[in-house]
């Protein structure tokens, strides 16, 4: 092997090595991987959700085929399938979030002690439903500040949540679809 060689090799290696110890690292890529924990624990599935805005209501059910729901109000209105489908979805595949304060005095700061919104969960593995309340967007209005009601913990929630109830409120307002 000629110095010349070797000298590249030398400084390959202080290029690579720096990359994998930072960049590539299989330890860190398997920790990054680990799967996270659900947010709500929703094992049996959801069998009904409520969301309501100031004076508007709108609640669905899952039917007896267990893969459709209905809407239940407004009697008479319509929400698309793959609508109502989407939103339960995310509620069920919500993991663990980013914990923003624990702190009830902060409710305030993060709009929750007068919520925009509301989201009530009935569970098929829950005896009592799972009431989260919606307050302000963050400042880069990705997420909503948001918190289950009986626990003191505000978390963000991706505002594609925010994103889909309105969608759903503009389908019952008939602001959606043929009769927009």
């Amino acid at each position: 092997m000629n110095i010349g060689r070797a000298i590249f090799f030398t400084v390959l290696v202080g290029i690579l090595m720096p990359y994998y110890w930072y960049v590539d690292r299989p330890v860190l890529r398997l920790k990054l991987e680990a799967p996270q924990e659900s947010l709500l624990d929703l094992p049996g599935g959801i069998n009904s959700i409520t969301i309501s805005r100031g004076d508007e209501k709108v609640q669905y059910t899952r039917m007896e085929d267990g893969q459709r729901f209905k809407l239940v109000a407004p009697d008479g209105k319509f929400v698309p399938q793959d609508l109502m489908k989407a939103l339960a979805d995310l509620l069920q595949g919500a993991k663990t979030v980013e914990i923003v304060s624990t702190n009830p005095n902060d409710f305030a700061q993060f709009g929750l002690d007068q919520p925009k919104g509301e989201v009530i969960i009935q569970a098929a593995s829950k005896k009592e439903p799972i009431d989260i309340v919606f307050g302000s967007e963050n400042p880069t209005h990705t997420a909503v500040y948001a918190r289950i009601n009986g626990q003191s913990k505000v978390f963000l929630l991706g505002a594609n949540l925010e994103y889909y109830q309105t969608l759903m409120f503009q389908w019952v307002e008939g602001k959606q679809g043929k009769n927009a």
